[in-house]
């Protein structure tokens, strides 16, 4: 269960990362991008997490 939210996570925040809208402005895609970035960052510490549970049993 874990491994299919890492991937969407993932997949998420790199549509937001690279998804560019020009009426939000410079300050929307910049919050678009930051909350693209901290998707990934969670995803990341999300199988990083579990793989060291399965590694210390």
């Amino acid at each position: 269960m874990r491994l299919y939210s890492v991937i969407l996570l993932i997949l998420l925040g790199s549509f937001l990362i690279g998804l560019t809208i020009d009426e939000l402005g410079k300050a929307g895609n910049t919050i678009m991008n930051l909350i693209g970035s901290g998707l990934n960052f969670l995803g990341v510490l999300i199988a990083r997490n579990k793989k060291e549970r399965q590694h210390s049993v």
